[in-house]
């Protein structure tokens, strides 16, 4: 780690990370995996600063964790409603007024990125995601030569097929200095779009000293009634996630483990119909919706489940996951897309079909009933998550991709 530190610390680089998504305050999940990632670069001595959009409510100027964040508004400030929630697409397809909302955004990103470049040293622009940032700092080389590197989640070039966004993915893309995607499986749709772009894979990170096995709390299950077996699903609740899939499977768990519940984290466009569904299905006694809780929050829940179920149709990375094995679980998903590089079948967790309730629901009983197999999974899991994703390493990896963008631009 020192040296790490050290070759950073050398450089002193200033970075701008552009972004639609950041924690509105300390432990706040919007955007976290962002905000660690800059406190683990800023530990190595690169100095950090986020521009990002402003909510309802929140400060223009702040610093959090000693990060330096600068928000944009772009549009009424109490009616800006783009980003958060349960993420700009989410957002985008529930309410078709937010529309109107774009052009403006894009704006008034634009305009805050060339004025912080004017009053501040700025050496590279790290940006998030292909639409709509990539589209920013590309039209921003118009005025700076200032090195992009541009980093692919998954959500941002699965979206959107039509002619025009194809072209202004492939805009965003060549604008690049350098790419880096969060998993093979985004690499390799990127490399779909245009094959003449070089790509790094560097996934994002997850704290494996926060989310360990040793985080239990038993007090989670007694406030929360649990006598039997925990399942937990982390995310938002929108249709692409599968939690109606999990919910179907429930019934079938539960003639094996009648007092099983399913505990489900997060919010989202979905919530009041998967809350109906399970009254339909009358299993309320076994499921409990959270809502949203703080990052700080999740580590001991996720260390006291049993099982983890994430059943997304596709997925860039799944940082969920990381943090679910990360805390050794063992893992049940679709393993679609980047969740591949996490959920290895037979070795971290179990892989099944989307939509398949019957499969669905026999991996969980497996895992729940085969105490070495449960053992073995949650094992292999905490293992796979420490030496390939955790902060540190995927801190240098970051570092050797923009000393090498910088090295080149010089």
């Amino acid at each position: 780690m020192n040296s790490i530190t050290q070759s950073s610390k050398s450089e002193l680089a200033s970075v701008l990370i552009l972004t639609s998504s950041y924690p509105k305050y300390l432990g706040e999940p919007s955007g976290i995996f962002l905000h660690l990632l800059a406190k683990y670069l800023s530990a190595q001595g690169w100095h950090l600063t986020v521009l990002a959009p402003n909510f309802p409510g929140g400060k223009k100027i702040e610093e959090i964790e000693g990060i330096q964040i600068y928000r944009f508004n772009y549009f009424v400030p109490s009616m800006q409603g783009l980003c958060y929630r349960s993420g700009m697409l989410p957002n985008l397809r529930k309410s078709v007024i937010l529309w109107l909302q774009v052009p403006l955004y894009l704006a008034s990103m634009w305009y805050s990125v060339l004025k912080l470049l004017r009053t501040q040293s700025i050496d590279l622009i790290h940006v998030h995601w292909v639409l709509p940032q990539g589209i920013i700092a590309g039209l921003v080389r118009v005025f700076s030569k200032i090195p992009i590197l541009l980093t692919v989640h998954g959500s941002d070039i699965f979206s959107f097929k039509g002619k025009l966004a194809i072209f202004l993915k492939k805009f965003s893309l060549r604008q690049a200095s350098a790419i880096t995607a969060n998993s093979l499986f985004t690499s390799s749709i990127v490399n779909k779009l245009d094959r003449n772009v070089p790509i790094n894979v560097v996934p994002m990170g997850v704290d494996t000293d926060e989310f360990n096995p040793a985080r239990k709390n038993p007090k989670i299950r007694k406030e929360l009634g649990i006598e039997g077996p925990m399942i937990l699903f982390v995310g938002r609740l929108v249709e692409n996630k599968g939690v109606q899939h999990l919910l179907q499977a429930m019934p079938s768990v539960l003639k094996i483990f009648p007092k099983a519940v399913l505990v489900i984290i997060g919010d989202g466009s979905q919530k009041d119909k998967l809350k109906k569904l399970v009254e339909t299905m009358k299993i309320s006694q076994s499921v409990n919706f959270l809502g949203t809780l703080s990052h700080s929050q999740l580590p001991e829940y996720y260390a006291e489940a049993d099982v983890f179920v994430g059943l997304s149709e596709v997925e860039g990375l799944g940082v969920v996951f990381l943090e679910a094995s990360s805390s050794g679980l063992p893992l049940v998903g679709t393993a679609i897309g980047g969740t591949a590089d996490i959920l290895l079948d037979g070795l971290t967790g179990i892989k099944v079909e989307t939509d398949n309730m019957v499969e669905l629901s026999r991996a969980i009983v497996r895992i729940l009933r085969d105490d070495e197999l449960n053992q073995r999974l949650s094992q292999n899991a905490r293992d796979h998550a420490v030496k390939n994703f955790s902060w540190p390493r995927v801190a240098f990896r970051f570092a050797e991709v923009f000393n090498e963008i910088l090295s080149t631009s010089k």
